[in-house]
């Protein structure tokens, strides 16, 4: 399809649709495919989740909120075919409240891009593995918990690192974490059920400046339980990523790659592709 005949959605009114049977979802999904590359809406382009937001304009659902008929319940996840980047699951902030500024405030580095009192911490974390910045998840099954510590001996030695340490030194001292951040089984249980238990993932492929897409492949991905779950975390397909700095925090993000649909459903069909 050229450029010039881009379908744009702008000048489509989206009717939400209440419920699709997965034949009905099948035939939208080959339709919007055939379209071939589609016009991101101009209010989506400069969005996180942009291209899931467009992908849902034109199926006509509320965002994040997919009903099947017999099925439940589904999160609609889009990921560029192009990137091999992990794939955020779902954010959610760990306990006791307001832990994640604390650490900001302790273990973060100076951020003057936004302010010279400004600092930042950006980590990704798992149960395999220390991170560069001395940060490790642990499977607590007695408490029934995934917490996260913090090690100083595992920081590597360069002046970069120990540096920083001087200032985690200064701030919060060089032991473990206080208070532990954590998540209890029972939340977690929930809200991979609420998330991510049932999804529909769709890879979009997408030029560089990402003002249009087309659907590439579309699976259909169940049975995602908190066993599962944990192993990824131990095992280190799973990752935990805090993103925040001193003035905004973007959530704690749980991570994976697609090669690892098979470790955490128990059921995967391809739907198009």
């Amino acid at each position: 399809m050229s450029e010039k005949s881009v379908p744009d959605i702008e000048k489509s009114p989206r009717r939400w649709t209440s419920v699709y049977t997965k034949d009905e979802l099948i035939r939208q999904l080959l339709r919007i495919q055939k379209e071939g590359w589609i016009k991101v809406r101009a209010n989506r382009q400069a969005k996180d989740g942009g291209l899931g937001n467009t992908l849902e304009d034109l199926l006509g659902i509320p965002e994040n909120n997919l009903p099947l008929a017999d099925y439940g319940q589904f999160e609609l996840k889009t990921h560029r075919s192009e990137s091999n980047s992990l794939i955020s699951l779902f954010r959610f902030e760990p306990k006791p409240g307001r832990v994640i500024p604390k650490l900001v405030e302790n273990y973060g580095w100076p951020f003057p891009k936004y302010g010279p009192n400004e600092r930042s911490l950006r980590v990704d974390i798992d149960a395999a593995k220390f991170s560069e910045r001395g940060f490790i998840a642990r499977i607590n099954e007695e408490l029934e918990r995934v917490e996260l510590h913090f090690d100083n001996s595992k920081v590597p030695r360069t002046t970069i690192y120990q540096n920083w340490l001087r200032s985690v030194k200064t701030k919060a001292g060089l032991a473990d974490l206080n208070p532990i951040p954590y998540w209890t089984f029972a939340d977690r249980e929930n809200k991979i059920k609420s998330k991510i238990g049932n999804m529909i993932y769709v890879t979009v492929e997408t030029p560089s400046k990402e003002k249009k897409m087309r659907v590439a492949k579309a699976v259909l991905l169940q049975g995602a339980s908190l066993s599962k779950f944990l192993d990824g975390i131990k095992k280190g397909w799973l990752q935990i990523e805090i993103n925040a700095r001193t003035g905004h925090n973007h959530g704690t993000a749980f991570r994976t790659w697609e090669r690892y649909w098979p470790s955490l459903y128990s059921n995967i069909e391809v739907l198009v592709e």
